[in-house]
């Protein structure tokens, strides 16, 4: 199941004056979590929703911007820059483009070098899966690849759809993750309110479409001809019906034709041939292997086959504490009461200052309530 939180764009950035307390504040707690129950451990809360969601409010950001995600991720990777436990990789924007180079110096100060390039592919693999197999137009804007010494390692990235204009987070925790197959059900929860049906090539109905896309670009002339047989079809429904008649037998999400694969798209389909990739993920991998070309290999798998490609709104399988308004549960209390009984304990051990240590837990409480 999928890991993520849709979240209102907000305009501006976190002032100074508040960036530099949620640097410390988020430092000493996590330095806290860090000493009393390991690096693993904080790994797997900033990987939970609720938690990190819980963690925002508590240093003082708003509770539900898309800020939560990119500033709370920022202070955490300035105030944490020093621990030899657990690095954080990327950040929003430019940041996310120096992943690579971060996870080098990462992987050296942690003294685990040896699997930088293991984390290379699996931060640039997340970002495919998310950004190209779950919602039809999305870009991700904030990714930041987080790892411990002991070599776990999760993602939590951000990105924008554009139709409703709200932020999506995604989250990834290595110990959730089947890693002979990180292309299926790679998440855990998801808190939403956006609700759309859409094709997730990561739903584990679709296993079959990976699979024939698998096999069809070991063999590019079956996708050629399947598409000429349907332009050829669908341009004889089109000549003897109106169009709207012709979506009615083939219906809008199916409507795909040889130019819906770019000149990029058929190169990357020759690349992959030549490759001969193994799984799907080694096919997202592919250069020039983008959503529009993965998409339209699910299709013609479907087209060829004759199997029809499943559906979901992602929202309605992943709930796990419910809505405030009741959809599609009404919310756990106890749930969210271990949340925060959970923060006030990590809260009243860090060392900071009382002043500090009463504002943090009036947020918190303020807002869970």
């Amino acid at each position: 199941m999928h890991s993520s939180t849709v979240l209102p764009l907000h305009p501006g950035r976190a002032p100074k004056w508040l960036f530099g307390r949620m640097v410390r504040l988020s430092a000493a707690i996590s330095e806290v979590i860090i000493d009393e129950f390991g690096p693993d451990e904080m790994l797997r809360r900033l990987c939970d929703k609720d938690w990190f969601q819980a963690l925002s409010c508590a240093i003082g950001y708003d509770w539900h911007s898309s800020g939560t995600t990119t500033v709370t991720m920022g202070a955490l990777k300035e105030g944490l820059s020093g621990n030899t436990d657990i690095f954080i990789a990327g950040g929003k924007g430019k940041a996310g483009l120096k992943t690579p180079d971060d996870i080098t110096s990462g992987t050296d100060r942690l003294s685990i070098s040896s699997s930088a390039d293991e984390f290379k592919d699996l931060s640039r693999l997340a970002a495919k899966v998310d950004s190209n197999l779950v919602y039809d137009r999305i870009g991700i804007y904030q990714h930041s690849f987080i790892f411990t010494k002991n070599r776990k390692w999760g993602v939590v990235q951000q990105a924008m759809e554009p139709e409703s204009k709200m932020a999506i987070r995604f989250q990834w925790f290595s110990s959730n993750v089947d890693m002979s197959d990180l292309t299926t059900e790679p998440h855990t929860n998801i808190l939403s309110e956006m609700h759309r049906s859409t094709m997730d090539l990561t739903y584990a109905e679709n296993l079959w479409a990976k699979s024939s896309s698998i096999d069809l670009v070991k063999d590019p002339r079956s996708i050629s001809e399947a598409l000429k047989d349907l332009d050829s079809r669908q341009t004889t429904l089109a000549g003897s019906r109106s169009l709207s008649s012709v979506s009615s037998s083939y219906p809008s999400r199916h409507w795909i034709s040889s130019s819906d694969i770019s000149k990029q798209g058929w190169e990357a389909i020759r690349r992959a041939g030549e490759l001969e990739p193994d799984s799907f993920s080694d096919l997202l991998l592919v250069k020039g292997m983008g959503r529009s070309t993965v998409r339209s290999l699910a299709f013609v798998s479907s087209l060829i086959y004759g199997r029809d490609l499943a559906y979901r709104d992602p929202v309605a399988y992943s709930y796990n504490v419910g809505g405030k308004d009741g959809i599609p549960f009404p919310v756990d209390p106890k749930a969210y009461d271990d949340v925060i009984d959970e923060m006030r304990h990590i809260i009243d051990g860090a060392h900071m200052g009382n002043d500090e240590k009463y504002k943090a837990l009036k947020r918190l409480a303020t807002v869970m309530n």
